[in-house]
């Protein structure tokens, strides 16, 4: 395919990109400690100042691609650990009900080794629901949240709702990668 030719931007649009360019290196130096601290890192991620308006927009297409895959990667390592957590609860509580069913079953209520004590004491009180229907308002916790779908079905369909308007959003821009 063949590309486009487009006429080379004015010393103006030059000069106003770069200053946007810079004005968010900065705020990306100040907002990320970790980039705050390793220059070559942020000069890897998005150019040294001096360089051409278009590779620094290519560096920075290139380096939102990149955040949004590593951002996705650690997505998949929290359900990982999340799940990793849930399995070490399990076999702590399995463990904790193990030990107990042996030391009662010993008729010992207390073991005391080099590195832990363990001891097995009455229970505490805890609250039973027997019916949560029965339960007096006073003491239910009711959570507001705000059904922004719904909302934008209404107004989008010219209806009204009280306190919420339909606004045009920015334009955006779209990565694609090959």
């Amino acid at each position: 395919m063949n590309e486009i030719t487009r006429p080379p931007p004015s010393g103006y649009r030059v000069e106003q990109a770069m200053s946007v360019w810079s004005a968010a290196r900065a705020r990306l130096l100040s907002e990320d400690s970790a980039l705050e601290h390793d220059q070559a890192a942020l000069d890897e991620l998005l150019g040294a100042e001096s360089d051409d308006v278009e590779d620094v927009l290519a560096r920075l297409l290139r380096a939102a691609r990149d955040a949004k895959a590593m951002a996705e990667a650690s997505a998949g390592l929290i359900e990982d650990m999340r799940a990793r957590k849930e399995r070490y609860q399990r076999r702590n509580e399995a463990f904790r009900s193990t030990a107990f069913a042996v030391m009662d079953a010993l008729g010992r209520s207390k073991l005391e080794l080099p590195d832990l004590t363990a001891s097995i004491r009455a229970g505490q009180p805890s609250v039973q629901i027997t019916n949560e229907d029965e339960i007096p308002d006073l003491y239910v916790e009711l959570v507001r949240k705000i059904d922004r779908q719904t909302i934008a079905s209404v107004l989008k369909s010219g209806g009204e709702v009280p306190g919420a308007v339909l606004s045009n959003s920015l334009p955006t821009i779209s990565l694609r990668t090959r």
